[in-house]
């Protein structure tokens, strides 16, 4: 895309600028609050069909704004069609969790696991269609041959009615589970749903997370946005970084699952843990990886790194529902999620201003203090745990998560 815009409108276009669009399309957290409230209004298959025809719609109209300007495209895909994706991803997520009220983890990672495996379907894809021919980027790092940059705007419309076509088979299935309240029950979703919106919102627990999450989407956002750009410098064979995407992003919605049935096995505290402590060793490791000149030392890093920012994307959602509870999860998750944007202003500032200046070596060693930092805060977690929103005792709560 950074090739693209060179070629069509902005000669001094740089892969930093393109962290703008990537945090915007990470999601809005604003639209996850749309999605929970329309999610308990209309539920959950209406809610997902409206965020759907959303991003669908958003990303058609890319393949007319990217011939123009980077800002439309930030419209078009950065706002529209991250809405759209965020308001369906809150109510499939929120709609997977009460159908397993026991296997919170293991819902949650199902459904963020096919959240982040779209890249396994759409980077061969876009690859096969923009560069069939396999041709190299010059020595800048950029795309020039006219052919190839040509398909560009196309590929959208391809992704377009790919989208359409998986969603409408995939909303088929979408259904709400049959409860049966009752009216103690009825009290304590009154009073959970009061809690949650006004006093958790408060709580400690809520900006350890806010803070945490913070740190890890740092780190996320910066790794899948520079992994490629970085390999490119001693690996000249696009085909290659393509299948290095793909299989990532197998790593990267195969771990959620696991991730998720290994938080419902033991805790978010350890399973987390384990997730900081390999991103921050990992992108440390990745300058001495360079240095081996190895194809497969590469890939084999990028995959475990990709499968940290699974256990990312599928803890957070599952220690969000099993401490705030679930009557309020879609509210509560989407103002977790506001440290995204947060984020990812940090991230794109780190990679258009001190990327040029100081390279990749100082921009990875910065990306794993974060984790070092969400580390340290997860070691607190303990501290946080007064009063539950289920009726169990606060010692064994403390041990559910």
């Amino acid at each position: 895309m950074v090739s693209y815009f060179r070629w069509k409108s902005d000669p001094h276009m740089t892969l930093g600028r393109l962290i703008w669009l990537q945090t915007l399309s990470s999601g809005l957290p604003f639209a996850m609050l749309i999605g929970g409230i329309l999610e308990r209004r209309f539920g959950g298959r209406r809610t997902a069909l409206f965020g759907s025809a959303i991003y669908t719609a958003g990303i058609a109209m890319t393949s007319i704004s990217i011939q123009h300007s980077f800002t439309a495209v930030l419209i078009t895909m950065g706002i529209i069609a991250s809405m759209g994706g965020s308001i369906a991803y809150s109510a499939i997520l929120t709609t997977a969790q009460r159908w397993f009220p026991e296997n919170v983890g293991l819902a949650g990672g199902m459904i963020v696991g096919g959240y982040g495996c779209g890249a396994f379907i759409l980077s061969p894809l876009q690859t096969a269609f923009i560069n069939p021919h396999n041709y190299r980027v010059n020595s800048a790092g950029f795309f020039v041959q006219e052919d190839l940059l040509e398909k560009v705007p196309q590929v959208f419309i391809v992704m377009a009615v790919l989208f359409v076509l998986l969603q409408l088979v995939g909303l088929l299935f979408v259904g709400e589970p049959i409860e049966q309240p009752t009216v103690g029950n009825d009290i304590l979703s009154m009073e959970n749903t009061k809690k949650s919106t006004v006093t958790e919102l408060k709580s400690t627990m809520f900006w350890i997370l806010f803070i945490s999450l913070t740190c890890n989407s740092l780190w996320v956002q910066l790794v899948s946005g520079l992994y490629k750009a970085y390999g490119q410098q001693y690996i000249h064979n696009d085909l290659f970084l393509s299948f290095v995407g793909s299989l990532a992003s197998v790593f990267n919605a195969c771990s959620r699952v696991i991730w998720g049935a290994i938080a419902d096995k033991t805790s978010y505290q350890f399973s987390m843990t384990i997730v900081c402590t390999m991103g921050a060793s990992l992108v440390w490791l990745l300058p001495a990886i360079r240095q081996t000149n190895s194809q497969v030392a590469f890939l084999i890093t990028i995959c475990a790194m990709f499968t940290c920012i699974g256990g990312t994307f599928s803890l957070f959602p599952y220690i969000t529902n099993r401490y705030f509870g679930s009557t309020n999860f879609g509210v509560i998750y989407g103002c977790v999620q506001c440290s995204l944007p947060v984020a990812g202003i940090m991230a794109a500032l780190l990679s258009q201003f001190a990327l040029p200046v100081f390279g990749y070596e100082m921009v990875f060693m910065i990306m794993g203090c974060f984790m070092t930092c969400s580390l340290l805060l997860t070691f607190l977690l303990h501290c946080t745990v007064t009063l539950p929103p289920k009726s169990v005792s606060s010692s064994s709560f403390i041990e559910q998560f």
